[in-house]
């Protein structure tokens, strides 16, 4: 019978689960830039779009600018630090303390490799399946705080 739960656990037990679930996604991300190649961003972007038809989310339209909003709501609610804002036709997403740069610490892996340029494919999977149109994301920076932009195909400029 197991006797723990989680109001038991310790700060070891919780270090001990990161430093699992760290090697799992960089076995993930691994093996899927083994087998997939060149089309790993797809890949990223088809499970963003996925994971978009499972938000909570709530759009009175799909304009880029409300998914946006939607978006750092959603995100907010996970407790990740997310911001987004509107610029012209691209939206800038910064997130502080980014869980995915702490894998890639923890991994000792690059900051701004293949695990990051996932993570920034399939948030640009999530919001292309919100708001109808294909999206891309941009790198910008990468560090204790990330930021990329996502560039709206075929958005003209308001």
């Amino acid at each position: 019978m197991i006797t723990e739960n989680e109001l038991n656990l310790t700060l070891e037990d919780y270090d001990k689960a990161f430093t699992e679930v760290s090697f799992l996604l960089d076995m993930f991300v691994e093996t899927i830039t083994i087998f997939v190649g060149k089309s790993t961003p797809s890949l990223a972007v088809a499970a963003g779009r996925k994971m978009a038809v499972n938000l909570p989310v709530y759009l009175t339209d799909n304009s880029p600018e409300q998914v946006i909003q939607e978006l750092v709501r959603v995100f907010s609610m996970q407790e990740l630090e997310l911001s987004g804002h509107f610029d012209g036709t691209e939206a800038a997403i910064t997130i502080n303390q980014c869980p995915i740069g702490s894998v890639c610490e923890n991994r000792k892996m690059e900051i701004d490799g293949q695990t990051c340029q996932m993570f920034h494919y399939y948030i640009a999977g999530i919001v292309a399946e919100l708001v109808g149109m294909p999206v891309r994301p941009r790198t910008v920076s990468t560090g204790e705080q990330c930021t990329f932009n996502l560039v709206f195909s075929g958005l003209k400029r308001r």
